[in-house]
């Protein structure tokens, strides 16, 4: 009974739905395990809930997006 625990920044539901789709086919693909048998927990972390020493994400993302 595979468990599978992830965790992401902000996705749309489009893309939560692939993300699971993926990870459940590769799962299946190498523990023989039934669809049925998964349980897949997405945990949505906002940009500015992460760092990288003291520089969140956010201000990262923004950051890259100036020098564009």
């Amino acid at each position: 009974m595979p468990f599978i625990n992830i965790t992401v920044g902000p996705m749309t539901k489009e893309k939560k739905k692939e993300l699971i789709e993926k990870l459940v086919d590769a799962s299946m693909a190498v523990t023989g395990a039934s669809e049925q048998s998964h349980t897949v927990v997405i945990h949505e972390m906002p940009l500015d809930a992460l760092s990288i020493g003291k520089t969140t994400v956010e201000e990262m993302v923004a950051a890259r997006e100036r020098m564009k």
